[in-house]
């Protein structure tokens, strides 16, 4: 987990922005936002013609959106040429430490680190708190913070 919160950082430093927005504008990865079943937030995947896409479910609201394309950024960054349906349907890869791998980068790009530094100041944010703060789901939240 290590390699993927400095992955993050390393991004946030380079292009100094931590939105997915912006990250997949300054990588060329295409967002498209579309039709998609109601329990799926996202998909990436790679084209040989137009490189990395990532289409994001329409009816999203923002801040779900925003972790999702972190999430799906993450799979760009971290599976480059794989995905879900490959993945079941070719390989005896391991599907949830994928998953868990890009909730992760997203966790490390949409939480502020500077949290930290926060935190000595006042009462420690609870694991409530912080998700409400990085628009992250408890579960996310709580990956980040069993690795942080």
């Amino acid at each position: 987990m290590k390699k993927i919160r400095e992955l993050a950082s390393s991004l946030v430093r380079q292009y100094g922005t931590s939105s997915p927005f912006e990250l997949c504008d300054c990588l060329s990865v295409d967002i498209y936002r579309c039709e998609l079943p109601a329990q799926m937030g996202g998909v990436s995947f790679q084209t040989q013609a137009s490189g990395c896409i990532i289409l994001l479910n329409q009816d999203l609201r923002s801040v779900e959106s925003r972790y999702c394309c972190a999430h799906e950024l993450g799979h760009v960054m971290l599976h480059p040429g794989l995905n879900a349906q490959t993945i079941a349907g070719h390989t005896c890869l391991c599907i949830p430490r994928f998953e868990r791998e890009a909730d992760f980068f997203a966790a490390c790009l949409l939480i502020d680190p500077s949290l930290d530094e926060w935190s000595g100041c006042f009462d420690p944010l609870t694991v409530e708190q912080i998700a409400c703060l990085a628009g992250l789901p408890l579960s996310v939240t709580d990956l980040w913070l069993e690795n942080r």
